[in-house]
């Protein structure tokens, strides 16, 4: 498996999952990783096609 750089962290994972991927009309758009860790830390969830792009945490249930 590629190697990505967690977005959430400064390091690479093995286990990279996409959580984001935010399009532009005029420039670069970005696409955002997390590692197994982070996505637990902060409550990610994978991308979602059917989503706006930006990330998705969970909501906290205290």
């Amino acid at each position: 498996m590629t190697q990505r750089m967690c977005n959430w962290h400064p390091g690479y994972t093995d286990r990279p999952t996409l959580i984001a991927l935010i399009e532009t009309g005029s420039g670069p758009g970005a696409i955002y990783y997390a590692c197994p860790d982070c996505m637990r830390i902060y409550r990610l969830r994978p991308f979602d096609p059917a989503a706006d792009g930006c990330p998705v945490y969970e909501r906290r249930r205290d």
